[in-house]
C-alpha cells in the first residue's frame, strides 16, 4: 500500500498540483487559467497534455483525450457517462485497457468493474508535512494506492481530479 498527497499550488493565472510519495515531488499537474487552456501532466520520463474547451457541452459519452508531449500519440481517453463515474481507455501497441472512476461517498474510487479498488483519492484540508514554496501552497488529497502501480498509472490517477469534467 502506497500513500501519495497532493498540494494545491496557486498563482495568479495559474493552478498546479503536486504529488509527493514519502515527502518527494514525483510528478505534477498543471494549466493557465482559462477556457481552453492545455492541462499538463509532468513526471520523471512523462510528458503528457490534454487540451478540451472549457464551454463545451458535457453528455454522457463525451471524452477527453491524454496525448503524449514527444510523439502527439493518445496515452489515454477520459469518458464521461454520468455524474459521479468516468472511465479510462486506452487502445495501445501493448493492447486495449480500461479502468473506472467512481465518485462514492466523498471519495474517488479507481479500477477495474468487479475487481477489488486499486486507488482511492480522498479530499484532505490538512498533512503533517508541507512542501516548501514561494507560491501558496494547501494539502488538497490524500490518494491511497492499495496495489503497486506504475508511474504512468499513479500519473492517470493523480491528474484526474484536474481533468474531470464537473
Amino acid at each position: 500500500m502506497t500513500t501519495v498527497y497532493t498540494y494545491r499550488i496557486s498563482a495568479t493565472g495559474v493552478w498546479q498540483y503536486g504529488f509527493y510519495e514519502n515527502q518527494q515531488l514525483i510528478g505534477q499537474v498543471s494549466s493557465m487559467v482559462g477556457p481552453n487552456a492545455t492541462t499538463r501532466i509532468e513526471a520523471e520520463g512523462l510528458s503528457w497534455y490534454s487540451r478540451f474547451e472549457m464551454d463545451t457541452t458535457v453528455i454522457p459519452g463525451i471524452s477527453r483525450r491524454v496525448k503524449d508531449n514527444k510523439t502527439g500519440q493518445e496515452v489515454y481517453r477520459l469518458i464521461y457517462w454520468k455524474a459521479g463515474y468516468y472511465e479510462f481507455a486506452a487502445d495501445q501497441p501493448q493492447g486495449k485497457w480500461t479502468t473506472f472512476a467512481e465518485h462514492r461517498k466523498g471519495s474517488y474510487l479507481f479500477g477495474s468493474q468487479g475487481q477489488p479498488v486499486t486507488a482511492m483519492t480522498e479530499r484532505i484540508d490538512s498533512a503533517e508535512w508541507m512542501p516548501s514554496s514561494s507560491m501558496t501552497v494547501e494539502p488538497y488529497f490524500r490518494t491511497t494506492f492499495y496495489e503497486k502501480a506504475s508511474l504512468p498509472l499513479k500519473m492517470l490517477v493523480l491528474s484526474f481530479p484536474a481533468m474531470r469534467f464537473n
